[in-house]
């Protein structure tokens, strides 16, 4: 379903109902409100660097912007980085307060889940673009390989241990699917360069 600059995907619905089904302490509502902010955050910094926002799409893995021209390095390293920092200010904020103290948590939470340095987060994104700034993008790619691999495994071996003492999945089941996207990745990096030493010279 798309309105206007913003399209939601059906695998969005199916994960908010899922969600909805497990909620028993109303944490949905809190996450949402995060989740927005954290967004937000994104959005308006792509926007003071002078990128154009065309497209936010609403996945069951998050929400994902296309920009209408890519931006630079420091640029997207900043725009990546813009998301957790409203985190980290929202939990600061919020933490001085009783009653305010589960949504400071959640804050957190996303925040510091968001930043570890794997490809597909924002932790990972800046990690990449700093790389590419002080070592070239070739060197950023070899070496963000070996830590989404690293750090994803890390998050696995968290989440088999958390799983297997409190008996909550969600960390085990998320540090799955990034280990799964850092294979991916790898294995689509692998073949590019294949083909391309497979490329003959034109003539």
């Amino acid at each position: 379903m798309r309105i206007g600059r913003l399209e939601i995907t059906g695998g969005f619905f199916l994960l908010l109902a899922w969600l909805n089904y497990l909620d028993r302490q109303l944490i949905l509502p809190m996450a949402a409100v995060s989740c927005m902010f954290h967004e937000l955050g994104h959005y308006l910094v792509i926007r003071l660097v002078g990128g154009d926002v065309k497209l936010i799409r609403l996945t069951a893995i998050g929400a994902e912007m296309v920009v209408a021209r890519p931006l630079n390095y420091w640029q997207e390293g900043l725009a990546a980085l813009a998301g957790p920092a409203v985190n980290i200010i929202l939990a600061l904020v919020f933490c001085s307060w009783r009653w305010g103290a589960g949504f400071a948590g959640l804050n957190l939470v996303l925040a510091l889940f968001n930043l570890i340095p794997v490809g597909r987060l924002d932790g990972g994104r800046a990690l990449n673009c700093l790389l590419s700034l002080l070592a070239g993008p070739w060197c950023a790619q070899k070496v963000g390989e070996k830590l989404d691999v690293f750090f994803a495994a890390l998050t696995l071996c968290a989440g088999v241990w958390i799983a297997s003492n409190g008996k909550n999945f969600t960390l085990l089941l998320v540090a799955l699917w990034l280990l799964g996207g850092a294979f991916k990745q790898n294995h689509r990096n692998y073949r590019k360069k294949a083909c391309q030493h497979r490329r003959k010279p034109v003539q």
